[in-house]
Order: C-alpha cells, then sequence, then structure tokens
C-alpha cells in the first residue's frame, strides 16, 4: 500500500512525536499495531497521527526469547512531545525524570531536524485498521478513566492476597448439599482468593453476571433463557451507550496490542452478555446496530484459538448467539453485513441459525434434603 503523500506531510508537521531513551539494542518496540525492534540509533517516533494510541516494550533475552510486553496508552495532541526513558530495574517504558520537562521539550522541539534521522514514521500502512479498531474514543477523558492508575498496562496484572478479613465465608448453618450446590453454580469460589495490586488493573465498569448469584433454579432458568436484567444493569452504569462502545473498543485495543488479559476477560464478558438477550436486542437496537459494525473489525484481530469456527470456541458461539438474535428481533440487514464480513476476513459460516441448546430452559432437580 502506498503512503497517502497529503497524510505524510500533514503528520510531518503537525504529528506528534515520541523520544524513547536508555532502551537496550534488539527489544521489541510497538506503536499501535507497528512493530520495530530497537537498534543503535533509535531514539523514538515521529508523525504519530493526534488520537488514542499504544506504546509497548518487551525485553528480549540473549537467546531471542522476548518479557511479556509492558506499555501504556496516551491520546496524543497535534505536535505533542512525549519523552520517555527506559528503567532497567522493570524492563519498561516510565516517565522521564527531568528537573525541567518543559524545558526539555522545548529543546528537543528546536532541535527537532537534528533529531530527525534517529526518529522512524509511524507506519501509516497500519493507521487505517488502528481507526477503525478506534474509531469512538474521541477525546483523553474515557482513556483516562479506563486505563489503570498508575499508567502501565501490563499482560497480567499483578495480584496480592486478600485480608483475612475479606475472605468469602459459607454460613455455619449450611449443609452439606447446599454448600455443594454453590461450588458447582461459581467454579471462581474454588480458587484462591486474590485481588489487582491497587492502580495496575484497567478500571473498565464491572459487568453483571448472566446469572446472579444465589439465584434459585426457576431464577436460573429465566436468566440463562434471556440475560436482559443483566444487560438492563450493565447499560445502567453507563450516561449513554457510546461509554460502553468506547469501553468496548478500548479493551480490545488494550488485549490485541498489549496482550492485557484482564482486557480481554472484560472484551469476552460483554460479548457473552449482549449475545445471549433477545429482548435487549430489541431493546436497545442503535447499540446493536453499531456492536455489529465494531465486531466486524475486531474479531479479525483476534489470536488464532480464538478464531476457530468450532463449538468449542465461546467466541464463535456467542457470535453466533448474537447473530440469532438480531434475526429474531428484525435487525438481519445488521447481522447481515457481520455475516458477510466474517465470512470474507475469517471464512466463519452461519447457516441455519438455531437458538443455542445450552440457552434454551434449564430443568434443574432438586435434592429433597435441600
Amino acid at each position: 500500500m502506498e503512503m497517502d503523500q497529503s497524510l505524510a506531510k500533514n503528520l510531518l508537521n503537525n504529528g506528534a512525536v515520541l523520544i524513547i531513551t536508555g532502551v537496550p539494542v534488539r527489544t521489541l518496540f510497538g506503536v499501535d499495531l507497528c512493530t520495530y525492534t530497537i537498534a543503535d540509533n533509535f531514539r523514538g517516533v515521529k508523525m504519530i497521527p493526534p488520537g488514542f494510541h499504544y506504546v509497548w516494550c518487551a525485553a528480549t533475552g540473549p537467546y531471542g526469547d522476548s518479557a511479556p510486553r509492558v506499555g501504556f496508552a496516551h491520546y496524543f495532541k497535534a505536535r505533542e512531545i512525549l519523552v520517555k526513558e527506559w528503567d532497567t530495574t522493570t524492563e519498561e517504558l516510565k516517565e522521564r525524570q527531568s528537573p525541567e520537562p518543559e524545558l526539555e521539550k522545548q529543546r528537543i522541539r528546536e532541535h527537532l531536524k537534528e533529531l530527525d534521522r534517529f526518529l522512524a514514521p509511524y507506519d501509516l500502512r497500519s493507521l487505517k485498521d488502528w481507526v477503525k479498531l478506534t474509531s469512538h474514543v474521541v477525546g483523553e477523558e474515557v482513556l483516562n478513566k479506563c486505563k489503570p492508575s498508575l499508567g502501565t498496562i501490563r499482560t497480567n496484572v499483578e495480584l496480592e492476597s486478600c485480608p483475612d478479613s475479606e475472605r468469602p465465608r459459607g454460613s455455619l448453618n449450611e449443609t452439606y448439599s447446599v454448600m455443594k450446590l454453590k461450588f458447582v453454580s461459581d467454579e471462581n469460589d474454588l480458587l484462591p482468593k486474590l485481588k489487582p495490586v491497587e492502580g495496575t488493573a484497567p478500571r473498565f465498569n464491572s459487568v453483571p453476571d448472566r446469572v446472579p448469584k444465589n439465584s434459585s433454579p426457576a431464577e436460573i432458568s429465566l436468566h440463562s433463557v434471556d440475560c436482559i436484567e443483566a444487560c438492563d444493569e450493565l447499560l445502567k452504569s453507563y450516561e449513554n451507550s457510546l461509554e460502553l462502545i468506547q469501553e468496548i473498543q478500548i479493551s480490545f485495543a488494550f488485549f490485541v496490542v498489549g496482550f492485557s488479559t484482564e482486557s480481554l476477560l472484560y472484551w469476552r464478558k460483554i460479548l457473552n452478555l449482549l449475545s445471549h438477550s433477545e429482548e435487549a436486542a430489541g431493546k436497545y437496537l442503535s447499540l446493536y446496530g453499531e456492536y455489529c459494525k465494531i465486531l466486524a473489525f475486531q474479531l479479525p484481530h483476534l489470536p488464532e484459538e480464538l478464531s476457530m469456527p468450532t463449538d468449542g470456541n465461546t467466541v464463535y458461539k456467542d457470535v453466533r448467539s448474537l447473530l440469532y438474535n438480531l434475526k429474531r428481533v428484525g435487525l438481519e440487514s445488521s447481522g447481515n453485513l457481520l455475516i458477510n464480513s466474517l465470512e470474507k476476513s475469517l471464512n466463519w459460516k452461519f447457516d441455519n441459525l438455531r437458538e443455542d441448546p445450552e440457552d434454551m430452559p434449564i430443568v434443574v432437580e432438586l435434592n429433597e434434603a435441600i
């Protein structure tokens, strides 16, 4: 793809500049969907388009192995200069420690021509895809709300044990049968109780469970058939549906570029919730229409293990359920656009759309002891 010369000329004059110092040679480095390998004279990236961007590094070992990606999200302004330096202890980029940071930026600006040969241009060939993935993230407010308060985004968040006072405890009056039923309904109760270290996790809104905890057997059946209550609760936590769309795009960007597992978890929870409510699809028509457009751009960027059109792939199954519900509420045009896009990009087929057997009513046999 040839570079758009008018765009390149505009960014040469108005694009942002990222300066990095002290990064070891052969370190992997990236901005959005662009990837570089640090060389001796590499000092950063120029011609960065204004807007939301994700910057990451991954230290490499002597045998070519690389550490997990560590990065940060930043909303660049036109002609902004951002300076970062390498922390040899944590092997990540951090804020430049300068006694007069603004004066340093001013000096960099005055000597940009001399620095130009040390700066790699932003790869404009990948810009179109990045813009599609982040089209609704306009303004730094929503980005600052979602990224970790400490700024650094890691592949896996740092965890610490919960204090003993915060550990969940069952009632002394519960029978063994009741305790067994609770474990079956939520296997997470069997895992060690850990929580993210303060300031290290992305800050997305909480996603309600499709089936609320402590639901009765009848309620489990009701919520499994259609999780409209959970969808309503989710939408109430946002001022409007655009905020939800923005978080969906930000979370996917954090995952697809930074490999953030917490962000992937949030993205998959949203997909699972919105895909299993016919009533919500009919109630929030504009949201679902826009969500289909977003998924058409996002899904082809998933890793191979999440791109296989099999019943073992929960992403594929959720998309099938979403398409079935769209058809039921008259949003076939949005569904067909998504189907056509995924058939071309992923070779996903959606013949004979029908309700997932797992979403059909559940018959629960009650133990007399309960």
